[in-house]
């Protein structure tokens, strides 16, 4: 089963090469490994029960009360540039969250860092740019010694990580730019003069801009050096070791990868702040890294806001549509193809497979696992009023709790399984749900088939080929599991297609804008249907009133929800057995879920 070979991967997070035995991938092995899988199965039955016991014990004692679930106040950000709301994370966790990178590899980290914008030699990685793009400042107080950042700039992104490589592939080596969770799982909130940060919430950052204005930046530069223009002068002061025409040809690289991406992967709208397709960028990596092609075309017309993480580790189901099983660094390693990791599906027993650093991705999985979902901060929004808020309790429990399951802040974190609702009942854009269901390749031996149904052997070759033999405990059944749930739940099983999740509320507050794909602006409209109208998303100025942001902001993005992929439609007055009564039910349903 395990052959002896140089172990392509890096010991934890510091990028030494090292030796160790490589496990030859399932769809290779699978005879080989049944017996030992059965195991496995058994030992993990075995502990769960085991867990299950030592739970009780500790619930009966009162250990699993820990300080976090009753200590709720928000705390000062040493940084003093805002308040951190209590989410059982303390500094050093946020710190491992902002700058643990996943293996991203956008660009060559030398050539982005010294490129001017394309039109001026104002540069572009500078903390002005990312504000534009809305991703928010990496503070000093927020990296450390082991963080996968430059020390040397200051003005770095939350999020944005270096993914440096010393082996594998010829071409992935060396420091490249990547973009980790964070950078699409954080939030700011700004109201009156107060900012509060928020981890786990999605981000009102526009990664669509940010990845178009790289791209014509590093056109800009590569055309003005085959001219041998200035721009391109200034930029090659700052590789006095390359010959000109060797840093040309580097650049040039560079240029045709981003626009072959940029080819499969540019949405026909541009989706704005807040939002992203990401599961068709990650259906179209696997696509494309597989060497199929897709039936119908790539396609990234389903944007929709970014999932807030918070007790996600805990459902049985995860993304919008509920494509991703609760298998975490199945799932995890799916998300980093998504954020620009790359796979080699052709790569030998001696070589890296893939840039995912799995032992990073286990130290983001712990502590996500741990993250709890943020409680109104009354010092700063505003107090809540309980008289409401209680009827609204009894309004929720009527019209919203069989979708929607409870997860109370000041219990410990358990396993839910998420209530997955037709498409066709819900009446909200379909968009999403239909792409990713019934999206199809054709791979190269001719055959059709579902992407969702092909990614999951896929992705189980990702992760085989990553692990070496402490990790075959940890990811055998992952693997099978993956396998599993992707070819019942997508492949066969025509009645669990096109649905989408209805995940517990717990900080739904803090959240905004609505429904899965960002196209209502505060949990007033999604309530009242008939006011939904077009608006303005981008903003951080926080509406605690109708709780959501500010949609007047003109320097957001005009979101029109008349365009598919938009729509405003659904989980209105159908859902909630008749309109609400504005008085008695809407205004005590947003006063109850502060509370969540």
């Amino acid at each position: 089963m395990v052959k002896k070979a140089v172990q392509r991967g890096r010991s934890e997070r510091r990028g030494e090469s090292y030796s160790a035995p490589y496990v030859e991938p399932l769809s290779d092995a699978r005879t080989k490994l049944a017996d030992f899988f059965n195991i496995l199965l058994v030992m993990e039955r075995m502990m769960k029960q085991f867990a299950l016991t030592l739970g009780m014990l500790l619930m009966l004692t009162g250990c699993t009360t820990t300080s976090c679930l009753t200590n709720l106040q928000p705390w000062p950000d040493p940084s003093g540039t805002h308040i951190n709301l209590q989410q059982c994370w303390d500094k050093s966790d946020q710190v491992r969250f902002y700058t643990t990178n996943q293996g991203g590899q956008i660009a060559p980290y030398d050539l982005i860092k010294y490129l001017e914008m394309p039109q001026s030699t104002d540069p572009f990685f500078s903390r002005n740019n990312f504000e534009k793009w809305r991703f928010l400042p990496l503070e000093q107080t927020d990296r450390d010694q082991d963080s996968d950042v430059d020390k040397d700039v200051q003005d770095w992104p939350l999020g944005f990580a270096i993914n440096d490589i010393s082996s594998g592939k010829e071409a992935w080596r060396g420091k490249w730019l990547g973009m980790n969770c964070a950078a699409c799982h954080s939030t700011r909130i700004e109201y009156q003069t107060k900012k509060v940060r928020v981890d786990g919430a999605p981000t009102m950052a526009d990664v669509t801009q940010f990845l178009w204005d790289l791209r014509v930046a590093l056109r800009a530069t590569y055309e003005d050096g085959l001219k041998n223009g200035d721009k391109f002068k200034r930029y090659a002061k700052h590789f006095p070791e390359e010959w000109d025409k060797a840093l040309l040809e580097r650049l040039g690289h560079v240029v045709t990868e981003r626009d072959t991406w940029h080819d499969r992967n540019d949405p026909p709208t541009p989706p704005g702040f807040a939002r992203l397709d990401a599961v068709g960028l990650i259906f179209n990596q696997l696509i494309y890294m597989s060497g199929s092609q897709p039936v119908d075309g790539f396609k990234t017309d389903a944007p929709v806001s970014f999932p807030f993480l918070w007790d996600t580790s805990h459902h049985n189901q995860t993304q919008w549509n509920g494509v991703a099983p609760a298998i975490p660094m199945v799932r995890n390693a799916v998300q980093g193809i998504g954020a620009f990791a790359k796979f080699d599906p052709h790569a030998s027993g001696f070589q890296d497979p893939s840039t995912i650093p799995l032992s990073n991705q286990r130290t983001l999985q712990a502590l996500v696992t741990k993250l709890r979902s943020p409680a109104w901060p009354r010092d700063i929004l505003g107090p809540i009023d309980q008289k409401k808020a209680e009827l609204g309790r009894v309004v929720f429990e009527k019209k919203c709790e069989s979708c929607h399951a409870t997860q109370k802040r000041e219990e410990p974190l358990r396993r839910i399984t998420m209530t997955m609702t037709p498409v066709e009942e819900l009446k909200t854009d379909r968009n999403m749900v239909a792409n990713a269901d019934h999206r199809r390749l054709r791979k190269p031996d001719g055959t059709v088939e579902l992407v969702a149904v092909a990614s999951g052997p896929a992705v189980n070759h990702i992760v085989f080929s990553l692990s070496h033999i402490g990790d075959v405990f940890a990811f055998a059944e992952e693997a099978i599991s993956a396998f599993w749930h992707w070819g019942k739940d997508f492949g066969r099983d025509e009645t669990k297609k096109d649905r989408y999740k209805g995940r517990p509320l717990d900080g739904i507050w803090a959240t905004a804008p609505y429904l899965h794909n960002g196209s209502v602006p505060n949990l007033y409209q999604l309530l009242v249907s008939g006011e939904r109208k077009p608006f303005y998303v981008g903003s951080r100025q926080f509406d605690p009133k109708h709780v959501g942001f500010d949609t007047e902001d003109k320097s957001g993005t005009w979101l029109d929800p008349s365009i598919p992929g938009n729509l405003n439609t659904g989980h209105d007055n159908t859902t909630y057995g008749g309109a609400l009564d504005l008085d008695t039910e809407v205004w005590p349903l947003i006063e109850y879920m502060k509370t969540l």
